[in-house]
């Protein structure tokens, strides 16, 4: 239950605060008055989004609040909203998220409005009024639920056929490079190691000539190295046996000549080992072509070659990969296609009996309220081919208001008047299914009068017997039910123009009550009127 609401700086509200009490809360008052705005300010206490121009003139602050009464739990919501278009919303002082309080507003009031008979006249909200008077959300929920996974799983095999098909479309290129790519096992060392050997190649005839050289310097003529050491060698035998130290040199030179004997051993196999071979040295110069014209192809170097050709080879792997992971996702669409389906006629069934009971119901609340001819009919239509997150049905509500009149949907036939009462109907068959104490009316009441009137006037007054009501009316009749009666009026403060709000004493609300009857000239016939009006309503 709302016990009160606090405005302040809202368009031409000043600073207000109204107590509400249990029951049937009626507010009145002129055109322009400023009743839209209390609306205004419960729907920014429930969550609605902050406009610059409800900012009055010249503040820079914009408050809110609402105490409310659930059992024996108290909520306090406050919301600010200042100049520099930023808004804070708290609920018992603690700061929250907009997800947060509409979470938590959405289970202590609802409000309707003259929009709901614009909802009523689109044939899409039909079926959310259906599914709010069945018991059957985890079915609606599961429904939601599959139908999201499968766009999920469509949209990720729809981008894995893309792919596959952009991999069919490079396989071919790819193939292609992939065997350029692979001819040699490539490495930074391969490439080295190949231009070494065409170095040596290429070099060969040069290398045996120094390497002849070298050993006629050695050992192949006369003046050789190797017979000037023999010498050399044989002198300090002749007097190494007179003298330690000349021992120790004469030794060192036997060491140095069969070192070098050895050295021309290996210079010789050196020598032999260079052959002169034109056609090894082309298939090396091939290689070593074949290498730099990828090099040229493929990123300029040997690194970014060997990254290409690795690339390709994960590509085709993924290739491979993708392909099952698309047979694996067309497995899992027809499996959830399969349960949405069983789920959607499941939700049918129940729908299907819930719009007969709804049915009953709202043409027991349309006899109440002055329209016992109207046949009320719900039409549900199911499509299995044609699944959505809400099912495979849709719902338009039919109508005939007069006996012997056909069947029309209500969007064709149904007057102001009529929708208003079939919209009160609805109401009062949604509201056995309403978690919610606080109902909130604006002017839901438009377009009748009389009888009719005093019949809805006699619904609210039955549905406040379970829930706080709070009613924007210009009927008397409804006025009159009242429990509590607030008069909305302008006054002038401080040279300005401010909305002021008067909980009204019984002998204000006949005055009240008698200028909804006759208008501004209150007649003593209408101040009769509303004496009846009040006393007979007790």
């Amino acid at each position: 239950m709302l016990t009160s609401l606090y405005i302040k700086n809202l368009a031409i509200i000043d600073e207000l605060t109204i107590s509400f009490s249990s029951g049937l809360n009626i507010i009145t008052g002129e055109t322009g008055a400023g009743k839209t705005l209390i609306i205004k300010a419960i729907q920014l206490l429930m969550g609605k989004k902050f406009s610059p121009e409800i900012l009055r003139t010249g503040c820079d602050t914009l408050i809110v609040e609402g105490s409310f009464i659930t059992g024996t739990n108290s909520t306090i919501i406050r919301r600010i909203y200042r100049d520099n278009k930023q808004s804070k919303s708290f609920i018992n002082d603690e700061p929250v998220t907009k997800k947060k309080l509409l979470k938590t507003t959405l289970l202590l009031a609802d409000l309707h409005g003259q929009h709901d008979h614009q909802n009523l006249l689109d044939s899409n909200t039909h079926l959310s009024y259906l599914d709010s008077y069945g018991n059957y959300n985890i079915e609606l929920n599961v429904v939601k639920k599959l139908f999201q996974d499968l766009n999920k799983c469509k949209n990720e095999l729809q981008k894995l056929l893309l792919k596959q098909n952009e991999l069919k479309e490079k396989s071919e290129l790819h193939e292609f490079q992939l065997e350029e790519l692979t001819e040699y096992p490539l490495s930074a060392e391969f490439e080295m190691n190949q231009i070494k050997e065409y170095n040596r190649l290429s070099k060969a005839s040069d290398i045996r000539s120094s390497l002849s050289a070298v050993s006629a310097l050695l050992e192949g003529r006369d003046s050789a190295v190797i017979n000037s050491l023999n010498t050399i060698t044989h002198e300090l035998e002749n007097v190494s046996e007179f003298d330690d130290s000349i021992l120790a040199i004469q030794k060192r030179m036997v060491s140095n000549r069969i070192d070098l004997e050895d050295l021309i051993l290996d210079i010789q196999k050196a020598k032999d080992g260079i052959i002169i071979n034109p056609d090894e040295l082309e298939i090396i110069n091939n290689i070593i072509s074949h290498i730099e014209m990828l090099k040229r192809k493929y990123g300029g170097s040997i690194d970014s070659v060997i990254e290409y050709r690795d690339s390709i080879i994960q590509t085709e792997i993924e290739s491979g990969g993708c392909n099952a992971e698309i047979d694996l996702l067309v497995n899992e669409v027809q499996q959830l296609k399969t349960e949405l389906l069983e789920c959607s006629k499941t939700i049918s069934k129940y729908r299907k009996s819930t719009g007969i009971k709804l049915e009953k119901t709202i043409k027991d609340s349309l006899k109440h309220l002055n329209m016992s001819d109207t046949n009320f009919k719900i039409q549900l239509n199911s499509d299995p081919e044609n699944i959505i997150e809400s099912g495979m049905d849709t719902c338009e509500f039919f109508i005939s208001t007069n006996i012997g009149e056909e069947l029309r949907p209500v969007t064709k036939i149904a007057s102001g008047g009529e929708i208003s009462r079939i919209m009160l109907a609805i109401k009062m068959a949604l509201q056995s299914k309403d978690i919610v104490d606080t109902l909130i009316f604006d002017e839901i009441d438009s377009g009748i009068s009389g009888a009719t009137a005093e019949r809805v006037g006699e619904t609210f007054e039955r549905l406040a017997k379970s829930h706080q009501i709070l009613c924007i009316t210009h009927l008397s009749q409804i006025a009159g039910k009242g429990k509590s009666h607030y008069k909305v009026s302008k006054k002038i403060k401080d040279d300005r123009i401010v909305v002021d709000i008067n909980k009204l004493s019984k002998t204000n609300r006949i005055g009240e009550i008698a200028t909804l009857i006759s208008g501004r000239k209150v007649t003593e016939s209408s101040r009769k009127q509303a004496k009846e009006l009040l006393y007979t309503d007790g």
